[in-house]
């Protein structure tokens, strides 16, 4: 009898598993798309402090919204007010990935995201947008002829096939990640992370990068003609150069890397303790 009470017991707690796993996969299933017809010069704000927010191009005059719910408790928000689009996520549970918000926008809209700890990812945009995060990662690439603004407290930023772009980096401990950044304006400020840059800056570029202990790190191929001013106060600096790069001068903290000519894109260099290493591949 023993046996076949543990045994009925046992059955009741492998029900209550299944239907709480059925009842949680029904709300992973839980998707919603809306549709917004705008006009030029849209503002669109998405807030979501539960999970991720992805944006892209549109291609047309439409703002096209789709949202998921992995949770019972959370709700959407979504408003227009002409050309004014807010939305924002709202749940009585802590934490990430209970929502997720993927938006395509019109391509020169000015979008602002928040996220405490979702990872925040535009891509194809030619706006002005607006990233502000806490822990969470931020992901931007394909941009062109745009001006990106992006704060975080500690979540890292990778920064992907820019072109032609203003450029205004912020972060108090995060790591900050450029690649194929070209013919851009472009601060970088971070208290403790380091920078890294990699790739061609092109003909034109303006590039300050500044950590107060982080290191950074400065890949430029040969045939790429630049101008760097470097300065770590109490850090090192290292260049490794190849010999046959005809550098004009390479002293107090100032290196020019070719001739210094009009095409040629600008470095600033800054790390009040950490370590400054540039490379020539």
């Amino acid at each position: 009898m023993t046996k076949a009470r543990n045994k009925l017991r046992i059955s009741i707690v492998l029900m209550a598993v299944s239907l709480l796993l059925l009842s949680v996969m029904v709300f992973a299933q839980e998707k919603k798309k809306f549709r917004y017809t705008v006009g030029p010069q849209t503002v669109i704000s998405i807030t979501n402090n539960y999970g991720p927010i992805t944006i892209k191009p549109s291609g047309n005059r439409q703002v096209v919204v789709t949202t998921v719910s992995y949770s019972d408790t959370v709700s959407f928000e979504n408003e227009q007010h002409g050309n004014r689009i807010e939305l924002h996520s709202i749940s009585t549970r802590h934490g990430n990935g209970l929502a997720d918000y993927i938006v395509l926008v019109p391509d020169d809209a000015l979008v602002s995201l928040r996220s405490s700890d979702g990872t925040l990812h535009a891509q194809g945009l030619r706006g002005d947008v607006i990233l502000q995060a806490e822990t969470a990662t931020v992901e931007v690439n394909d941009i062109s002829d745009a001006h990106l603004h992006v704060k975080t407290l500690s979540g890292p930023i990778n920064l992907t096939d820019i072109r032609n772009s203003h450029l205004d980096v912020q972060s108090v401990g995060g790591n900050v990640n450029i690649h194929n950044v070209s013919g851009s304006s472009v601060a970088v400020n971070s208290g403790r992370g380091r920078i890294k840059y990699e790739g061609d800056p092109g003909p034109a570029g303006e590039y300050q990068l500044t950590s107060h202990s982080g290191d950074l790190e400065i890949s430029i191929p040969t045939s790429a003609s630049v101008e760097i001013k470097s300065h770590s106060r109490n850090g090192e600096s290292n260049e490794e150069l190849p010999k046959n790069d005809g550098a004009l001068t390479m002293s107090s903290g100032n290196l020019f890397l070719k001739p210094r000519i009009t095409n040629a894109s600008r470095f600033v260099l800054r790390s009040f303790k950490g370590k400054i290493h540039i490379k020539r591949p």
